[in-house]
């Protein structure tokens, strides 16, 4: 065995990891929860996202006028048994160590956004909206008793909404004003996010993590506007007042937006297409055209419009796979490939605080999403292995490699070694090369080695005890 080396990484060492998969944590009860706040604790993830839907919450969802008496933003006057899955998925990351990131989002119940059933689902006024994110700041206050007299954990990282640039969740997209079509749904997301920002202050979660955006990646310039979606960079403008967005609703005197962070969902094509795909327009943003991202949140700086040098988290990102998905799904291998590929991309990237994994199980209706690290059935994909240890090698000159990878499983900050192995194309099998002493925050390493043919794998012992863990074979790339 090599003697031990290693270099701290260059790049991210504080980025964090989380997953989401509100089907398994949510609404699949509580074995189904129970097993997927086990599965994301043992692949090494450091929180949570959970989507929690208004409607899913609210009393008389579909009712035209609110419910006598009921306060929106009393978590008692919403009925109880509606926050059980919710309440125990807060328990049960506090449990594991994980944190949560709960998206308090639309759709709302009929009474708050004004949509008939037959209509779909329509924007929320931002008051209502506010109330509801109150409740939920009271409820996971830290101080706050369930039913049974069970003081409830606090929850202290938010969003607000998610993919709000989609006509699902906000409707309409666009809308004219004195002549102008103009991204509606940015307007009125405006008016949420600073709602639910009251709300969260109100309830004691003033020095929370709070993140504007949750948005989608990619939208459209064509088809009817109400229901067209607007693409990320449109969607920003006019939700931070620049540009052209500046002569629309409520931009004559903007106030800044007290948020911490940028949420967006950096999807290729869906989870279908390479990681360094970068979209066909400029208005397109996915992980490979992050810099588009940047420049908009700066300048929205710049103009005082958010706080300076505001970090982003990818807070949803995958990659379908065929089977199941013989349309829009990439080959099992390259799944997880892509997955270590997207990872070290935004490694490399400082304004890049947290990285995603949407889901941990695909979904059972085939036309739905299939990015898990297991099939519908719970067998893991070979995806699994690589999520838990991502490994992306890169040629770094004539003579060099560059070897980025992670023990995702590691307790954040401790120290272990991990094998570097290499083999031949074919024939041979591994053997060690180097063996890399692995410490930083998140675990993460990156160090160079010779140039040498052939497939590479991490083999690692943890800690714990058990038999030896290993990454996916990777062969070199030219970036």
């Amino acid at each position: 065995m090599a003697a031990l080396g290693g270099a701290p990484a260059a790049g991210s060492t504080t980025q964090q990891s989380l997953v989401e998969d509100e089907a398994q944590m949510l609404r699949s009860g509580p074995l189904a929860r129970k097993a997927a706040l086990d599965d994301a604790a043992a692949l090494g993830a450091d929180g949570v996202r959970a989507v929690v839907e208004w409607r899913a919450l609210a009393p008389a969802r579909r009712a035209r006028r609110r419910p006598a008496g009921f306060d929106p933003a009393d978590p008692a006057d919403y009925p109880a048994a509606r926050w059980a899955a919710l309440d125990d998925l807060v328990r049960g990351t506090r449990a594991r160590g994980l944190f949560l990131l709960l998206s308090p989002s639309f759709p709302g119940p009929r009474w708050a956004s004004g949509c008939a059933p037959q209509r779909g689902r329509c924007r929320p006024g931002g008051r209502a909206y506010g109330a509801f994110v109150a409740a939920l700041g009271r409820r996971y206050s830290g101080r706050y008793a369930d039913g049974r007299g069970a003081t409830l954990p606090r929850v202290d990282r938010w969003s607000f909404g998610n993919e709000p640039n989609q006509p699902s969740r906000l409707r309409p997209q666009y809308a004219r004003r004195g002549g102008a079509t103009y991204a509606a749904a940015a307007v009125a997301y405006r008016a949420m996010v600073r709602a639910g920002i009251r709300g969260l202050r109100a309830t004691g979660h003033a020095g929370d993590e709070m993140l504007l955006g949750e948005t989608s990646p990619i939208g459209r310039t064509t088809g009817r506007p109400a229901t067209r979606p607007v693409p990320p960079a449109a969607f920003v403008r006019t939700l931070l007042c620049l540009g052209r967005a500046a002569a629309m609703r409520g931009c004559r005197n903007p106030r800044r937006l007290r948020v911490s962070g940028f949420a967006h969902h950096p999807y290729p094509r869906g989870g279908s297409a390479p990681p360094r795909t970068r979209g066909r327009r400029a208005t397109e943003i996915t992980l490979a055209s992050a810099g588009r991202l940047v420049r908009l949140l700066d300048l929205g700086a710049r103009r005082g419009r958010i706080p300076a040098g505001l970090s982003i988290h990818y807070t949803e990102h995958g990659f379908q796979t065929d089977p199941p998905d013989g349309r829009f799904g990439v080959p099992l291998a390259r799944q997880g490939e892509y997955l270590n590929q997207s990872d070290w991309i935004a490694f490399r990237n400082p304004r890049i605080a947290t990285v995603a994994q949407y889901k941990l199980v695909d979904d059972a209706l085939e036309s739905s999403f299939q990015t898990g690290l297991r099939f519908a059935d719970g067998t893991p994909k070979p995806a699994y292995d690589a999520y838990r240890l991502p490994l992306w090698v890169s040629r770094r000159g004539p003579a060099r490699l560059r070897v980025y990878g992670q023990l995702r499983p590691l307790a954040a900050g401790a120290a272990a070694p991990v094998e570097l192995q290499h083999a031949p194309l074919a024939g041979a099998g591994f053997r060690t090369v180097r063996t890399i002493a692995v410490r930083s925050a998140t675990n993460a390493f990156l160090v160079t080695v010779a140039r040498r043919e052939g497939r590479w794998r991490l083999r690692w012992l943890p800690p714990g005890g058990g038999p030896p863990l290993h990454s996916r074979e990777a062969l070199a790339a030219d970036r």
